[in-house]
C-alpha cells in the first residue's frame, strides 16, 4: 500500500461481479460519470489527462473532496491512485480479474496523516469513506448486472424513435386526394 510508513488505517473489499472485465472496466474508468450511478458521489472529472499520470477530482456527498493522481493504469485489470483529502493521504489500488462471464473487483484502500492522525475525525473520515466504497461497489454491480444497455447515449437508431414506424395514411390520403 503505501511505501516508507504504516498507515494509519486499511481497508479490503471484494466483490464479484456476473459482466466480463472490459465492461467493469469501462464503467470505473469512465470518472465523468461516476455521478450518474454512483449516489454518494456529488461531483468527478478528470482535471488533466486520463488513465496513467492523469489527475482527478471527486466528491462524496458533497463533504469530503479528493484529489488524486494515477500512479497505475492497466487497462481492464488495474489502477492506482493517490488520493489526498483534508492533508489524509488515501491510496486507491482496484484490480479486476476475470472471464468473458465475470469479474472479481478488489479495492484496497489506505490512508495517512492529515484527518487520520486524530481519532474523532478519523472516525468520522473512515465511516464516510468505508459507506462510499461499498456503495461504489455495490451500485457497479447493480448497474452491470441489470442488463441495461451500457451506452450513456440512445443508439443512432433511436435519436428519432419514430422515424422509422410505419404511418397509416389519413382519411384523405388513402383516397388519393
Amino acid at each position: 500500500m503505501l511505501n516508507s510508513y504504516q498507515p494509519d488505517f486499511e481497508a479490503e473489499y471484494k466483490i464479484k461481479i456476473f459482466a466480463p472485465p472490459d465492461q467493469v472496466w469501462d464503467w470505473l474508468s469512465r470518472v465523468d460519470l461516476w455521478t450518474s450511478w454512483r449516489q454518494d458521489v456529488s461531483c468527478a472529472y478528470w482535471v488533466n489527462g486520463e488513465g496513467q499520470n492523469g489527475r482527478l477530482k471527486w466528491r462524496l456527498r458533497k463533504m469530503i473532496g479528493f484529489t488524486a493522481e494515477v500512479a497505475i493504469w492497466r487497462r481492464e485489470r488495474e489502477m492506482r491512485w493517490d488520493a489526498v483529502s483534508y492533508g489524509a493521504h488515501v491510496v486507491h489500488d482496484l484490480k479486476l480479474d476475470g472471464d468473458y462471464r465475470s469479474t472479481q473487483v478488489s479495492l484496497d484502500v489506505s490512508g495517512k496523516g492529515g484527518l487520520l492522525r486524530f481519532f474523532p475525525t478519523r472516525a468520522v473520515f473512515l465511516h464516510q469513506l468505508n459507506r462510499s466504497n461499498e456503495i461504489w461497489l455495490g451500485a457497479l454491480k447493480t448497474k452491470l448486472e441489470a442488463g441495461k444497455d451500457d451506452s450513456t447515449s440512445p443508439p443512432p437508431s433511436l435519436d428519432d424513435p419514430f422515424k422509422n414506424n410505419v404511418q397509416m395514411p389519413t382519411g384523405l390520403e388513402r383516397f388519393g386526394r
